[in-house]
């Protein structure tokens, strides 16, 4: 299995992690990239939806809903939101 690299500018992917941070109540340094958010972090699918909501208007970008079922980790979220940045 081949692990993508997220290529996003520092700025943007702070405030990505930011927001995950603060939505899953975790400190800084807790979150990984791949750490699954519901098992791992003990989150549920209301808290994601949140942190899709809050990257959406906070950030100005439409994740693609048929995708939403996939972002399981902070790598899928923030590749999602580099496909967002490269479209836009």
């Amino acid at each position: 299995m081949t692990v993508q690299t997220v290529e996003l500018d520092a700025e943007l992917r702070t405030r990505v992690i930011d927001i995950v941070n603060e939505e899953l109540e975790l400190e800084d340094g807790e979150l990984t990239e791949d750490g699954l958010f519901i098992e791992d972090y003990d989150s549920d699918s209301l808290t994601l939806i949140t942190v899709v909501s809050r990257i959406e208007k906070e950030l100005g970008f439409v994740l693609p809903k048929e995708e939403l079922e996939s972002l399981t980790t902070l790598r899928t979220l923030l590749l999602a939101v580099e496909g967002c940045a490269r479209n836009a």
